[in-house]
């Protein structure tokens, strides 16, 4: 077995643990919108076509695997919001996603066991952070405030890409700008489609971190350094 070089991170539940939850319970930014732009909606309502514009968007790119933006997403829900007035500017559109970004990300917490995770294996491997996100600047801002960028040569994500794993160009992607070869690259996630079977596909082999199950083994961050360099039974 060819000794890995690189290890891909996925970053959502993988290295931070977050709330997946739609709608964040420190801030109803949809609603805030809905105020500022003079439709007569209560939160709730707002939040109920949040959701909806959230799923539609979502479905169709979870069914399609291209990506959607949190710009579009925000689009729709002024749609909804807002059918017989027309789009807002560009700048509070921009604004929405920011302030719901904000509020929904406010909670994520950096995994444990990460740093030192990512300490040890940068010392002698290529990492490379390869996520799913509907924002283009959402991933990077998390490890800059973390204070784990450093340990990455790269980050690639669905939305630059414009697919979501586990669309194979993904991981060819990651692999080409990182220089990486798949049989020599250990992916590491949360998701089973995602972050093992994608990658396997792809050529790559893989660790689970994710919520074991039947045929689902999962290690911990803490595990993955010595599973990395001495491919064990338990790497996949």
């Amino acid at each position: 077995m060819d000794r890995a070089t690189h290890v891909f991170f996925d970053f959502f539940g993988t290295l931070v643990a977050y709330d997946p939850a739609v709608h964040p319970a420190s801030r109803n930014a949809p609603h805030e919108f809905a105020v500022r732009t003079g439709a007569d909606l209560d939160a709730s309502t707002a939040s109920r076509l949040w959701d909806r514009a959230w799923r539609e968007l979502d479905d169709a790119a979870r069914a399609s695997g291209r990506e959607c933006s949190m710009y579009e997403i925000a689009c729709r829900y002024a749609e909804l919001t807002l059918p017989t007035v027309g789009l807002p500017s560009a700048g509070e559109l921009g604004r929405l996603v920011d302030e719901y970004l904000a509020a929904w990300s406010a909670d994520i917490r950096l995994a444990d066991s990460a740093a030192e995770c990512l300490t040890d294996l940068a010392r002698d491997h290529t990492l490379a952070v390869v996520s799913n996100t509907h924002h283009p600047t959402l991933v990077q801002q998390q490890l800059d405030r973390f204070d784990i960028a450093r340990y990455f040569s790269d980050v690639v994500t669905s939305i630059e890409v414009g697919w979501r794993k586990p669309h194979s160009l993904i991981y060819k992607r990651a692999l080409e700008r990182c220089g990486g070869v798949a049989e020599q690259t250990v992916f590491v996630g949360d998701t089973w489609d995602a972050d093992v079977q994608g990658p396997l596909t792809a050529g790559m082999r893989a660790l689970y971190v994710g919520r074991p199950g039947p045929g689902r083994d999962a290690v911990t961050l803490a595990e993955i350094p010595e599973l990395v360099r001495t491919a064990t039974a338990r790497l996949t």
